[in-house]
């Protein structure tokens, strides 16, 4: 009887030291996949067009709004959240 209790005790701790490596695994690979994705996209963004292409934008918005009747500060403060937004 004993020795059926320490073998069951052995098979779990190997099945539970299995599942966790394999849990390991799982994350690391994940994590690498999150990574690269991240690094893509930074480059993507930096790309000297985009960059441009997403100034020339904030212009057009910072314009635009105090063509409606924005003051120059209250449209620099909406363009500054639009940015801030963005970002996110």
């Amino acid at each position: 009887m004993n020795k059926i209790c320490i073998s069951v005790a052995f098979i779990s701790a190997f099945l539970v030291s299995n599942i966790n490596a394999q849990e390991t695994t799982q994350l690391n690979f994940m994590t690498e996949q999150l990574s690269e994705q991240l690094l893509n996209q930074i480059v993507a963004l930096s790309e000297p067009k985009l960059v441009k292409a997403q100034a020339e934008l904030l212009r057009k918005h910072y314009e635009a709004l105090i063509k409606t009747g924005f003051s120059k500060d209250e449209a620099l403060q909406l363009v500054i959240a639009m940015a801030s937004q963005d970002k996110r």
